[in-house]
Formats: structure tokens, C-alpha cells, sequence
């Protein structure tokens, strides 16, 4: 045998092995979650690490000024409840967004998809001037500001009314200038003291009790969580109703409703903000009723209900997560014959959108993710 058919067999032999390598690991059901997406916590703690660069403008000095503090504010509007790696930046949209001034060095954060920016920052008299900002280091920004103390006596307000700011296609001015910020520090050193102060949406993180549940082993139904999409299974739903029957209708025997709050998005819907929702109705003889949530990283807290009662409660983002999609199927069993309803639920207190995908339906109990 020649050299050169060695050769050819062990290059044959390496593009195999790197083949076989790459092939994607199969995840059953019961596999421990072990990749989440961005998380709030990590992204505005990270940012607090960070610092400006000197692009075409010296940093200033490290000192405190007069707006120093956290603040936050709500965006009511639709949130982006989407990944994308071309939007604009400082494009407003609805949910929490974070801004913290401290010592020359302006951090902004939006909760919903972990993105963040970093800037300088002076104060002289009533102007605030911004530059340094990575994602238009040219530009300087100019803004009036006021702080509403209230002489100590009521909640304080940051209002940047913009002069001209040009960066990321304006886009910057528009969201800074949109509405007030609530401050995340107290009036006064009083209700510092005390901690009875209140304190704006975003300032503050859930509350162990609003993560708790339902208890397992006191549901009257059996719950299964499945990783994945239902849909590709090798047991899958034997019917399916799209989240979203504005768009196509239900299968027969079954009713979709939801509240308009939710979102429409193709044949899915988007729950936003506390309590919206989306559910089934059916009174066929089913013995497997499911939902499916399935979306992009951003997708946050909700519950499932089965006739009224919670039988689950989680992050969804955390069920699984795969090329870039998260989420999964959450299966309802054992229930009695008769008319049933599946509801999903935004819990809200995270600030994070839910996408609900469809409703599956098997006149026998449990699926199957692969052979």
C-alpha cells in the first residue's frame, strides 16, 4: 500500500471521527437542565464591572454628582420577545429597563433580552453630556435633567428632557427621554433607615414566595414536563390547536380563548405582563391534555392550571433549550372524563414574555421524545 493511500485513509479517517463528533448529544426527559439563557441577575451585575473606554474623549473625573444613583423605569408597550443580533440599539420596548449613574460612569440595562451599554457621563448645571458609548463612540449627547426631591417628603423622579443626541440613529434620545425614572434609593435617609420606602418596578428582584408553587404530591392530576417540541417527538399529541385561533382555527371538540393582553405572533401567542393568559377548553375523551412553550431565550416565569387548580410553576427558559429555541411540553394525565380546561399564565413579576405554542391532545397518556 503507497504513502499516499496511507494518507488518503487516515484524512478519511479524521473527517469521520469529526463528524461523528459534532453530531448533537439526544436529550431524554429526565436529563438535568445544563445551559440557560441570559439571566437578569448576571447581565446588570456583570455591567457593574464594566468601564468606558476613552474613544475620542477623555474619561472624567471619579466623582459623585447630583444624579447619582440606580433608577428604572416600565415600559408598557409590547416587549421584544425575540432574539435578534441586528436590531438597533436603545430601540425602546416594553419592560424593565435599569440606568445607574455613578461617578462619571452611565450603565443601561433591558431586562427582557440581557442587553447593555456603558457610557461617560459630566453633569454642568442643569445639562447632562453622554460619550463614550461603545455603540456610537462619536457622538456626544445632550439632555436637560431634573431630579424631583419633593423636599425629601415623596418618591424621586429623573426626568432627561433631550436637547440632541444622534446616536444609534437617535434611537438613544428616544428611550432615555420616553418617561420618567423612578429612583431605587430612598427620599431621604429616614426611609433609608427604615426601608419603607417604595420602590419602582425593576429596582427589586422576585420574592421567594412569587417563585413557590404548587407542592408535589398534592395535585390531584399527574404532570409530566417533556424538554423539547411535542411536535417532533416519536410519540407525539394526536391533535393539535395553535395557541393563536384568530389565525386558524381549533380542531372540532376543541376551544381556544385568551385575553387581550396576549399577544398575537403567527399561530403562537405572546402572554405579557401579570395574569394574561391563554387556555383550551374540551369535553372529548382525551387522556393526555399538554401545552407546549416554545420560544426564544428571552421567554420567563409562568404556570399551568388544570381546571382552576396550579400544577406547575417555573421558568420556562430553564425546561430545555436547543439551537437557540427554549422551552418545552407540559402534559396533564390521570383526570377524571368530562369537560376540561388548560390554562397557561403569566406570572409577570419577572418582566419577561411567554410564548405559548399549541395545545396537544392524545386519547392516550404519555409521549415518547425519542426511540
Amino acid at each position: 500500500m503507497s504513502f499516499r493511500h496511507n494518507q488518503l485513509l487516515l484524512l478519511t479517517l479524521l473527517i469521520l471521527l469529526t463528524a461523528c463528533a459534532r453530531q448533537p448529544a439526544v436529550k431524554s426527559p429526565t436529563e438535568t437542565l445544563i445551559e440557560t439563557s441570559p439571566t437578569a441577575t448576571n447581565n446588570w451585575l456583570n455591567l457593574q464591572e464594566r468601564t468606558p473606554y476613552p474613544h475620542n474623549t477623555p474619561l472624567p473625573a471619579t466623582e459623585r454628582t447630583l444624579i447619582d444613583g440606580t433608577y428604572a423605569k416600565f415600559d408598557e408597550t409590547w416587549p421584544q420577545w425575540w432574539a435578534c443580533r441586528r436590531c438597533a440599539d436603545y430601540r425602546p420596548a416594553g419592560g424593565i429597563w435599569k440606568l445607574r449613574f455613578d461617578q462619571g460612569v452611565m450603565r443601561i440595562y433591558y431586562n427582557v433580552t440581557g442587553w447593555t451599554s456603558i457610557a461617560s457621563y459630566e453633569i454642568k448645571g442643569d445639562r447632562l453630556f453622554l460619550f463614550n458609548d461603545p455603540y456610537c463612540p462619536d457622538e456626544v449627547g445632550e439632555y436637560r435633567w431634573r431630579l424631583e426631591d419633593r423636599w425629601g417628603l415623596a418618591d424621586r423622579f429623573l426626568t432627561l428632557k433631550l436637547v440632541e443626541d444622534g446616536c444609534s440613529i437617535r434611537l438613544r434620545g428616544e428611550n432615555l427621554s420616553a418617561q420618567e425614572w423612578g429612583a431605587c434609593f430612598p427620599p431621604n435617609e429616614m426611609t433609608g433607615a427604615s426601608d419603607h420606602f417604595r420602590k419602582p418596578v425593576g429596582c427589586e428582584d422576585p420574592l421567594p414566595s412569587q417563585l413557590r408553587g404548587y407542592e408535589v404530591g398534592t395535585l390531584s392530576v399527574d404532570v409530566t414536563v417533556y424538554k423539547g417540541e411535542a411536535r417532533q417527538f416519536v410519540v407525539k399529541p394526536d391533535v393539535i390547536a395553535n395557541a393563536n385561533s384568530d389565525e386558524m382555527l381549533s380542531p372540532e371538540g376543541i376551544e381556544v380563548r385568551h385575553n387581550d393582553e396576549s399577544i398575537p405572533y403567527g399561530l403562537s401567542r405572546v402572554l405579557w405582563g401579570e395574569g394574561s393568559w391563554v387556555e383550551a377548553v374540551t369535553s372529548e375523551d382525551y387522556e393526555s391534555i399538554g401545552v407546549q412553550i416554545f420560544g426564544d431565550y428571552t421567554i420567563g416565569w409562568a404556570r399551568v392550571l388544570f381546571d382552576s387548580e396550579e400544577v406547575w410553576r417555573g421558568n420556562t427558559a430553564e425546561i430545555w433549550n436547543e439551537f437557540g429555541r427554549f422551552g418545552g411540553y407540559i402534559e396533564v394525565t390521570s383526570f377524571t372524563p368530562g369537560e376540561h380546561v388548560i390554562r397557561v399564565e403569566s406570572l409577570g413579576f419577572d418582566y419577561h414574555p411567554v410564548t405559548v405554542a399549541f395545545f396537544g391532545f392524545s386519547h392516550t397518556a404519555g409521549l415518547q421524545v425519542e426511540e
